[in-house]
């Protein structure tokens, strides 16, 4: 709270005076009553009495001044923060929702990591992971034909498919024996 010199708080009405250009009250005064602009401020007394200390130090056009910069300053942050999440939300409605986020930032680590020359040993490696895999799908064939395949007696019957040009007949004990017999004749007169 502030008290004038006369004494008089400044909450209370103030009588407004009229001097002459001499610098003296006239015989005729004029009051008039004007009241106060500012709004009461609701501090202890002992505040105030700390604070008028602390305001003897500095100025207070330099203490309105750095409140008013630290004002705007956290105005900005403020707003910088909202800013930022606005772009969260929208990077999170651009993407859809088929892939999960790790997908992608996997994808990107890959795609960093990579040199850009071409190496040998990483055609070795694609080739070598390709022989196998083409391998194993031979070996699938392979075996879902011969489940095919029934015994119809001393026969086995097997159904041929079109594709499957690559694939030998299975080899069985009477045929080899033959086909044996038939290369060690004795009229051809190897020795």
């Amino acid at each position: 709270m502030v008290v004038t010199r006369s004494g008089r708080s400044t909450r209370e009405t103030a009588k407004k005076i009229k001097f002459t250009d001499d610098g003296e009250m006239p015989e005729q005064v004029e009051v008039f009553s004007v009241e106060s602009t500012r709004e009461p401020e609701e501090q202890p007394q002992e505040e105030s009495e700390e604070e008028s200390d602390s305001d003897s130090d500095e100025a207070p056009e330099a203490e309105s001044i750095s409140t008013s910069k630290q004002a705007l300053i956290q105005k900005q942050k403020e707003q910088e923060q909202l800013k930022q999440d606005l772009r969260k939300q929208e990077r999170e409605q651009e993407l859809p929702d088929l892939l999960p986020e790790e997908a992608l930032e996997s994808d990107h680590e890959e795609e960093t990591k990579k040199g850009k020359h071409l190496r040998s040993e990483d055609f070795e490696k694609e080739h070598a992971a390709m022989r196998k895999k083409m391998k194993l799908e031979k070996l699938r064939l392979i075996k879902e034909q011969r489940k095919a395949a029934l015994n119809k007696g001393p026969v086995v019957v097997q159904v041929q498919s079109f594709n499957s040009k690559k694939q030998a007949p299975r080899a069985e004990k009477s045929i080899l024996d033959s086909k044996k017999a038939w290369l060690e004749r004795a009229s051809l007169g190897k020795k």
